[in-house]
């Protein structure tokens, strides 16, 4: 993200309270804020749940290469967290059948001058489920609400919870709760130890229609591991479209995360939320992680993404354009830490957009 960073982090976990601090100082960031405490929380147990209050950053998806509704493509935004710590099914037998289960529930503030619509709220809600060995699936919500002139009452965030938010439900502009974004994800793993794979695929709705989500944006995708003399392997395709009704000869553009409500769309920090190519963009990809019986890794990715494809707004391209970049990573041992060495390349097609060469050397040291 940023030319250079500094970071120190201390955490503690006892039986009721944890914590995680992490500080970092950066060179030349995005959003004119050197100092970072990203990733810093506090957290008491409550029987199996967690409260939390921190930011700390969230993938939610089974994406290897981003997730269309909640990923670590913008900076954490500030929030209370209720999660469940372990993930064991209802004894009920009415509820059994769910299998191992996980939710998770937040509640944080867009911070910051930058904020185009200051003090702007967001909720993210997401549940987990396996009710098979072979099968697991994902519900996820999220919302932007509040804001400075909007309002922001309990009576507002309970219509937002309903879905009681679209002007066709006898609401203005300025009554309207909020801009919601929910969805589903599903990964399905080969039963037979003989042909280790999975397949996976979110969707997530911009817009409902019914009480359901709708105008979906789209991702899928495969993996295969296994292990060789060496060590051990993990191969994966995925395939990620950010415009609305993706899988429609003739999408919806200029639609994903964007409303009327806030001007800022659906971003924090000058990014967006959810998938790292803004909207209207297509990703296709490759990736390979091998790791030595030693502990070293090799990791290599193809891309190639299709950005701003109807020539609207884009927070990554002002104009449509085809990169094609491949990265290497490699990490081993190092002393008593940790060192990474990464090497990528970028190759745009539209003599506007920059072809870069692009490189990064970490070392991490336990304290």
């Amino acid at each position: 993200r940023e030319d250079a960073e500094l970071g120190v982090r201390a955490s503690w976990l006892g039986t009721r309270l944890a914590a995680n601090v992490q500080l970092a100082v950066v060179a030349d960031p995005a959003d004119n804020k050197e100092f970072r405490y990203d990733g810093s929380y506090v957290g008491v147990n409550l029987g199996n749940f967690m409260i939390s209050a921190g930011a700390m950053e969230r993938w939610w998806g089974p994406g290897f290469e981003g997730s269309l509704i909640l990923s670590n493509n913008a900076r954490p935004i500030p929030s209370i967290t209720i999660e469940r710590n372990y993930t064991d099914p209802f004894k009920s037998k009415w509820l059994s059948w769910i299998g191992p289960w996980r939710a998770s529930i937040a509640l944080g503030r867009a911070e910051g001058s930058d904020v185009a619509l200051p003090n702007t709220r967001f909720f993210a809600a997401r549940v987990n489920f396996r009710p098979r060995s072979w099968l697991e699936l994902g519900l996820t919500r999220t919302a932007q609400w509040c804001g400075d002139g909007r309002p922001c009452s309990l009576r507002t965030f309970g219509d937002l919870l309903i879905g009681r938010d679209n002007r066709s439900d006898s609401l203005t502009i300025n009554q309207e709760p909020g801009n919601q974004m929910a969805g589903y994800d599903v990964r399905l793993r080969s039963p037979w130890r003989a042909l280790p794979l999975a397949v996976y695929g979110q969707f997530i709705g911009e817009d409902e229609a019914g009480g359901l989500p709708s105008k979906f944006l789209g991702l899928v995708g495969a993996e295969w591991w296994g292990s060789v003399s060496w060590g051990s392997y993990r191969l994966h395709a995925e395939l990620a479209d950010t415009a609305c009704e993706f899988s429609r000869s003739s999408p919806q553009f200029d639609c994903a995360y964007r409303n009327g409500l806030y001007p800022q769309g659906y971003t924090y920090r000058g990014r967006v939320i959810g998938h790292s190519m803004d909207q209207d963009s297509r990703m296709y990809s490759l990736g390979a992680t091998l790791v030595r019986a030693d502990g070293d890794a090799v990791n290599v990715l193809v891309r190639r993404s299709d950005l701003n494809r109807d020539n609207g707004s884009n927070f990554v391209a002002a104009g449509p354009v085809e990169i094609q970049n491949v990265e290497l990573q490699y990490s081993r041992a190092l002393w008593t830490g940790k060192m990474s060495i990464g090497l990528g390349y970028d190759d745009a097609s539209d003599a506007a957009a920059s072809s870069d060469i692009r490189g990064f050397v970490s070392w991490r040291q336990p304290l």
